[in-house]
């Protein structure tokens, strides 16, 4: 929580639920037609749970619009897209701590909430998205929030874990194994952010090879833009930039 003097921080914890399932829409890749029933936010401003409904989306992307950092779990792959036919492409590019895609990096393979949850915590989560979809069907708004917000206070616990001891915890079968997790950001994180923001151009050695890009958009973990080594646009990791130096759009190529 803030103290006394400080300015409060601006970063949140995301979660939401949807109106759809993916068979009734006709497959993960029509996510944008899902449609969202509730969002889930912890403010750390404030020590706060807020569930945002459809009509209160104004308020939301007030507040989205002004964070520092969203945290969630698989909101690269899921919430980002879905949200995204609500609110406008702009999501996409806020700045995001996905704890789904930092253990997927870290372990090579997806590993779910509740096996992080119950493996690292010892809670568990309050049901799955069939129920928080029976709950919207129903109008059972109450349970509805309670289950997403619940969801975001594991996120919210399991990244601040992950702070203080520098690993998850995961649950495969009987065995229990560590996810190791680090969130220094890159000293080239800003670096990408302001190119996004202003459309420019970052020269980078990527791997083995250097690069001119032009940045479209980046979400603190992902780069993504047209490489003109390629002659086409790519999505780059942030954490395999080995060198980063802004340059004018119109320099050649190395």
């Amino acid at each position: 929580m803030t103290q006394p003097g400080e300015q409060p921080e601006k970063r949140l914890v995301l979660d939401l639920e949807t109106k759809r399932s993916f068979d009734e829409v006709g497959g993960a890749h029509n996510r944008a037609a899902l449609g969202v029933s509730v969002v889930g936010v912890y403010h750390y401003a404030g020590d706060r749970f807020v569930a945002y409904r459809e009509g209160a989306f104004d308020d939301l992307e007030k507040e989205l619009r002004r964070a520092d950092e969203v945290i969630g779990f698989n909101l690269i792959g899921f919430d980002w897209p879905v949200l995204a036919a609500e609110l406008g492409a702009w999501v996409e590019e806020l700045p995001s701590l996905d704890l789904m895609v930092e253990a997927q990096k870290a372990l090579g393979h997806r590993v779910s909430l509740a096996s992080l949850a119950e493996a690292t915590l010892g809670a568990s989560k309050l049901g799955s998205g069939l129920d928080a979809l029976d709950y919207y069907r129903n109008g059972e708004w109450d349970k509805l929030e309670r289950y997403c917000l619940e969801d975001v206070k594991l996120t919210r616990d399991l990244y601040e874990y992950a702070k203080k001891h520098g690993h998850l915890l995961y649950q495969r079968g009987d065995r229990r194994g560590v996810v190791p997790m680090s969130f220094a950001e890159s000293p080239y994180a800003a670096l990408f952010r302001e190119a996004s923001r202003k459309r420019g151009s970052i020269r980078m050695v990527y791997g083995t090879k250097e690069r001119l890009v032009d940045v479209h958009r980046f979400d603190g973990s992902y780069i993504r833009g047209y490489c003109h080594l390629r002659r086409g646009v790519l999505t780059f990791r942030l954490d395999r930039v080995e060198e980063a130096e802004a340059v004018a759009s119109s320099e050649p190529l190395f």
